[in-house]
């Protein structure tokens, strides 16, 4: 041998010496073929000797031991077989914990820590896998989440659950996948009624035609001050108008218009217009051209501001549904904050707030944002969202809930469980989603796979069912598309229908082809604090907020004003906000909003209008107050006298000690009319369990009112019922209403 060739080959075997493989690498971790490396807070490692088998020496692991054996017999699922054992072993474990999920009664278990189904939880799993895996238990878990009144039930959320959490309709973007997946016709008669029933009570009740979208509270993001301003209340996040809840009540639109043109339904049409209008919205008010990105949600009270946070799962589902243009989707994933473990809930993030929501990062919520970066064709976020699901699933050895986003701890997060549900589903879209690129018509099966470079090889499913047919699936290279399918050997598209029966064989090669790709990995960062504003005759102060390096005023929704003092001279009647700009690029909250009304302000007092009270609620401002129940004031008249036309804002003071503002069920609605004209609901969540003498101003409704008399009433509509349906009441003392400066 050569000098020459001895140091080349010297170089050749040092280079496979340090190098496994890798398929991704950040500051903190690497993924290659064989397993996990960190190398942030010592050094860890997780491998896998076979597919039934994984050795993690990280602290705490789930298992005592650190070593995972695969204890269940999976012989019913399709078989995967990858380059490496590290993808088999990812995909047994989740397929061996979808199996631990399944109750007794057949339905889904939510974590290991956490019996029963929740509506968002099994909705978003089985869009991710369970429709595939578990699809009896999946169809059985929505179906159990359906109330007497045949509605999607809302079973968690803010201020009495539904309508300040919205995001129940993601129920009907499941049970639609559940059809497409099997085409059994007798379960979409029994999603149509529920589908159609709880999108016109939601219609009524939480739609804004101003914005043309929905209000209600962020999905799944329910723990308030993780991911709000603390002085936003229940009436404040019902009033709030979401990217990812509107996302959902986009999909779940399209999906009612297509089922109605299915059963021959006359709706089609309008549902697919309320669609384009949500659509439209959240592209006229939250897309965000400078950043690239959309905005969280907006916020306020008579006037709205966006949020300018990212909001991962609504940035994700906005691409996925087609809400956003091949450009704009191109933009998002490349312009959106990441971390090295992977991509917070919402980006910056929130100081003093402990991990959860905030400074978190959810597998499940990764999967969907997996999903959006390969439509986008972005290789490297595909490949950050992959690595940051297996770290965690393969360093802890089960599929947890969250982990810390600045350190891929599960420890110090507020609650988290092993054997998570949508985080095990997200892990299954690896292969299904993304590797095999499956996704399912109500006619057919279409495959789109997508194979980054880094992991090209030959990967197949063996036995995968899919409705009368039996199916042998072999994808092989890389790329982002397909150069040749093969049915039985056969070239064809890539799909097939769903009329096919028996066992068949599919072949799939991919074009070897990627397009450049960028994304935004930033150190993790914080918000300023959120401004706390007194007014003081025409003067709004505020303390100074650590690392601001300036102040944004805000009058009715929009900039009036950039300073740096901690003062403002209102010029004109409005309502103001302030938020503080940070020296690091990222600005606060705005802080709760200060009225400078002057005389532009009527309070009606409501007692004597009709049955009064003056137990269980004290405190009340006047002599009483008026109680709301399905047996008391129905159906109320308030006589107002108008004195000068223009747009009013109108709110109540009320009570509702029905329960807490974090669960339970009876939020109290009601329909507040001009007359003949409805003007919209008016919904007053709860206050606290037993809280008697707490009263607060509901959200507002902004109307026209013309100079003179108005016969306002307040009626229990059937829209109104809530999810508890039992109890629906609250005390209101005063009518307000502000006219605004518009």
């Amino acid at each position: 041998m050569t000098k020459h060739l001895a140091a080349l080959l010297a170089i050749c075997l040092a280079l496979g010496a340090c190098d496994r493989g890798t398929i991704w690498k950040t500051d903190t971790f690497s993924l290659d073929k064989e397993g996990i490396t960190q190398t942030e807070g010592g050094r860890f490692r997780a491998s896998a000797p076979d597919a039934g088998t994984l050795v993690s020496d990280y602290p705490d692991t789930d298992i005592p031991g650190g070593v995972w054996h695969q204890s269940r017999d999976l012989g019913r699922f399709a078989r995967y077989q990858a380059p490496g054992t590290w993808e088999e072993a990812m995909y047994n474990l989740s397929l061996e914990e979808s199996e631990n999920a399944v109750e007794a009664d057949s339905t889904l278990r939510t974590g290991r820590s956490w019996a029963g189904v929740w509506t968002r939880d099994v909705s978003y799993s089985t869009l991710l896998a369970m429709a595939l895996v578990q699809t009896e238990s999946a169809r059985k878990s929505l179906e159990f989440k359906l109330n007497s009144r045949g509605r999607i039930i809302q079973d968690t959320g803010t201020g009495g659950s539904w309508p300040v959490s919205t995001d129940r309709i993601i129920w009907a973007v499941a049970a639609w996948e559940i059809y497409k997946v099997t085409g059994d016709e007798a379960w979409l008669d029994k999603i149509y009624p529920a589908i159609k029933c709880s999108l016109e009570d939601d219609i009524l009740t939480d739609y804004d035609p101003v914005t043309g979208l929905v209000k209600g509270e962020s999905s799944y993001l329910d723990w308030r001050e993780q991911e709000y301003p603390l002085w936003m209340d229940p009436s404040d996040i019902y009033n709030s108008e979401n990217l990812g809840t509107n996302c959902v009540h986009y999909r779940a639109l399209r999906i009612l218009a297509e089922i109605e043109r299915l059963k021959g339904g006359g709706d089609a049409g309008r549902y697919d217009a309320f669609a384009d209008k949500i659509k439209e919205g959240i592209n006229r008010h939250l897309w965000m051209e400078d950043q690239g990105f959309y905005a969280q949600y907006l916020y306020g009270r008579q006037f709205l501001t966006a949020s300018p946070r990212s909001e991962t799962l609504g940035e994700a589902l906005a691409i996925l549904w087609g809400i956003a243009s091949d450009e704009q989707a191109g933009r998002i994933c490349a312009k959106m904050a990441n971390q090295d473990y992977g991509t917070s809930c919402f980006f910056p993030n929130i100081a003093g707030i402990p991990p959860y929501h905030n400074d978190a990062m959810w597998p499940f919520v990764q999967a969907f944002w997996m999903r959006a970066c390969k439509a986008a064709g972005n290789e490297k976020g595909v490949l950050h969202s992959m690595a940051a699901i297996w770290r965690n699933a393969g360093l802890f050895l089960t599929n947890k809930e969250n982990m810390v986003i600045y350190n891929g701890k599960w420890q110090g997060t507020e609650i988290n469980s092993s054997n998570m549900l949508w985080s095990l589903s997200g892990n299954l879209s690896v292969v299904y989603s993304i590797l095999f690129g499956m996704s399912f018509e109500a006619d057919r099966l279409c495959f789109t796979p997508f194979v980054p470079r880094s992991m090209q090889g030959i990967r197949t499913l063996e036995g995968f069912p899919y409705r009368n047919a039996t199916l042998d699936i072999t994808v092989e290279g890389f790329g982002s598309g397909i150069s040749a399918f093969y049915l039985d050997g056969n070239p064809t598209e890539a799909q097939i229908p769903a009329s096919l029966e028996g066992s068949h064989t599919i072949r799939i090669v991919l074009d070897k082809k990627i397009g450049p790709s960028q994304i935004n990995i930033v150190k993790n960062a914080y918000s300023p604090d959120t401004p706390v504003c007194i007014r003081s005759d025409a003067t709004l102060n505020w303390e100074a907020c650590e690392g601001a390096r300036a102040y944004r005023v805000i009058c009715d929704g929009k900039p009036c004003s950039e300073t740096r003092d901690t003062f403002f001279e209102m010029e004109r009647y409005g309502e103001y906000q302030v938020v503080a700009l940070g020296a690091n690029g990222y600005e606060s909250f705005a802080s709760e909003p200060v009225n400078y009304v002057n005389g532009n302000l009527m309070l009606v007092p409501l007692e004597g209008l009709a049955v009064t009270a003056t137990a269980p609620y004290t405190q009340f401002d006047g002599k009483g107050y008026l109680p709301l129940s399905l047996t008391e004031n129905l159906n109320f008249s308030i006589p107002v006298d108008v004195p000068e036309e223009g747009d009013y804002s109108i709110d109540f003071l009320y009570a509702n000690a029905n329960g807490p503002i974090n669960t339970n069920n009876r939020c109290a609605i009601r329909t507040l009319w001009d007359g003949s004209v409805r003007l919209g609901v008016l919904v007053l969540p709860q206050c606290g369990d037993d809280a008697l003498n707490i009263w607060k101003y509901s959200h507002p409704r902004i109307v026209h009112l013309t100079a003179g008399p108005h016969n306002f009433r307040l009626t229990f509509e059937d829209e109104n019922y809530n999810m508890n349906i039992e109890t629906n009441s609250a005390a209101i003392s005063k009518m307000r209403l502000i006219r605004l400066s518009l």
